[in-house]
């Protein structure tokens, strides 16, 4: 009977260590998603702001309009589909890479353009990404969703 007793007041004693490792586990897997996977994916662009002013011209985008899709590919592989001045066109050869620090460079061409952004992720859940960069002394800002 003593034993017993024994047993029970240690696995009392231990039971806050075991919680605390479970939680800690928990948070070490979870809070550590790692943001390439996320990232994975179609997103559609659906806001595109130059120096704070919203951008519905495509001539003043840079011929990438509204209706445009980044799919971010396994082995950094980046497609762009977009629908512009009546045709639409997509990039099979594009690439992208994604530093710790959340900086997003990507590489595409569009209707004979190649375009060379690097970009900071400002946002990055499941469901959305907005993504900021400079380019020719503007400031871009893009807001990108995903089913």
């Amino acid at each position: 009977m003593i034993n017993l007793k024994f047993k029970i007041q240690n696995s009392k004693l231990l039971l806050p260590f075991y919680l605390f490792s479970f939680l800690l586990f928990l948070l070490l897997t979870f809070s550590s998603c790692d943001k390439q996977e996320m990232l994975y994916g179609s997103w559609n662009l659906q806001t595109a702001t130059m120096n704070g002013k919203p951008l519905n011209d495509s001539l003043q985008f840079n011929a990438i309009p509204a209706y445009t899709y980044y799919s971010f590919l396994y082995e950094n592989r980046l497609t762009v589909r977009t629908f512009a001045m009546g045709q639409i066109t997509s990039s099979p050869d594009g690439f992208y890479k994604l530093d710790k620090k959340l900086n997003l460079e990507m590489s595409f061409t569009i209707l004979h353009k190649r375009y060379n952004i690097r970009a900071k992720i400002k946002k990055l859940t499941k469901k959305e990404l907005n993504l900021e960069y400079e380019e020719n002394g503007n400031k871009f800002f893009l807001k990108l969703f995903t089913k």
